[in-house]
């Protein structure tokens, strides 16, 4: 009987894991692919169904069509050693890999949940019709959170409804990713559309028709909210260590455990500086890509290696007209050197184009996906975390 390699979730993570692994292990391997979701929402794209209202998810079945990944729609309750739990039953499995994602945390601050809209693909569509309503009437709109989700959403949103008084609400500097430039152009970028900036304003509480901050109230009709992370609760009580926005933390080859994998949102892995790799599309691709490498390697008696990453650089809308590029150093830190404007604006769309991109390619065998990585890693023998 053949090894069977099961992943878990339906995001960008999950769809390159699965179609990766079905791919390399030509029929060695069985594949399957789990999910609570049978449409992969683009969250990088996330914004701008915010302010259009256009879809931006695709469907699963369509995406794994012509491959060998067999898809399960269904809900993972527990993931035990050698077998998931599921609302369709049991599954077992030789290895795994959790591409759970995680989402906002709207659980940050009390009464986020009751009365602001999280960023994500349950509630993004409802965003987007009480942000008309409330622009026919010049209302305001509170979005809380100085990230780059936070700042591509007040743009974005500001732009595409004039009437809508847009407020960014930042617990210290926007983008604090970035650096100084690219700081001083998003905030020149959210005047000129109008969109009032508060740095260093830690709200405390949300409250109907108000945010309550250390400097004061801050009075909206509509409050978006982009603050926080929290890794998505399926691996919560595996009784695995984790960091502290629930992420579970992985070695150098992405084992949560030997028969498990955790690549993307949900993995917390360690950097040369002491902290852990962000969040984010641009590592979470990398990482299923890897872990599917591994999880058919080591189910095939090939060989292994370590995770590698290195950062390209930083994406950003500023609209549909403006963005910015954010170039990085060797040590993954950001320059004083940006692109911006439309040129910036440019690059930003094929980047959110060539996500869904590597998904076709990986599905229709036109290339492998590949990353820019770090420092070379050793090769080790597969047997070692069987």
């Amino acid at each position: 009987m053949i090894p069977h390699l099961v992943v878990i979730g339906t995001g960008y993570a999950g769809l390159l894991a699965a179609l990766r692994a079905a791919r390399i292990a030509r029929g060695r391997v069985a594949v399957t692919l789990v999910g609570a979701s049978d449409q992969l929402v683009e969250r990088v794209r996330l914004h701008e169904q915010a302010a259009t209202g256009r879809s931006v998810a695709h469907s699963v079945a369509e995406l794994v069509a012509g491959t060998a990944v067999r898809f399960v729609h269904a809900r993972v309750n527990e993931v035990a050693p050698g077998r998931l739990l599921t609302d369709a039953g049991v599954l077992e499995f030789d290895r795994a890999i959790v591409c759970t994602g995680g989402s906002v945390d709207l659980d940050l601050v009390p009464g986020a949940r009751q009365h602001a809209f999280a960023i994500d693909g349950d509630r993004v569509g409802q965003l987007f019709a009480e942000a008309r309503r409330v622009a026919a009437r010049g209302g305001r709109l509170a979005v809380c959170g100085g990230g780059l989700t936070g700042v591509e959403i007040a743009s974005e949103l500001a732009e595409a409804l004039p009437g809508l008084q847009v407020e960014l609400v930042a617990a210290g500097e926007i983008m604090p990713a970035l650096s100084c430039k690219a700081r001083e152009y998003a905030r020149s970028a959210l005047k000129r559309l109008g969109v009032a900036v508060r740095e260093h304003t830690r709200v405390t509480a949300v409250a109907a028709g108000r945010l309550e901050a250390e400097a004061g109230p801050v009075g909206f009709d509509l409050c978006a909210w982009a603050a926080g992370f929290r890794a998505m609760p399926l691996l919560a009580g595996a009784g695995l260590p984790s960091a502290a926005d629930g992420r579970v933390i992985v070695d150098r080859y992405l084992h949560a455990r030997p028969d498990l994998l955790v690549a993307g949102d949900a993995a917390a892995r360690a950097t040369a500086g002491g902290g852990w790799l962000a969040a984010g599309c641009k590592t979470a691709m990398p990482m299923a890509a890897h872990a599917a490498d591994t999880a058919i390697a080591e189910l095939t008696g090939g060989e292994v290696r370590e995770f590698s990453f290195g950062d390209g650089g930083y994406c950003v809308s500023l609209g549909r007209r403006d963005g910015i590029l954010q170039f990085m150093d060797a040590a993954d830190r950001p320059r004083e050197r940006i692109l911006s404007g439309r040129v910036a604006a440019w690059v930003k769309e094929r980047v959110c184009r060539y996500t869904v991109l590597t998904l076709r390619a990986e599905q229709r065998g036109w290339w492998a996906y590949r990353w820019l990585k770090g420092r070379p890693a050793a090769l080790v023998a597969a047997e070692v975390m069987s």
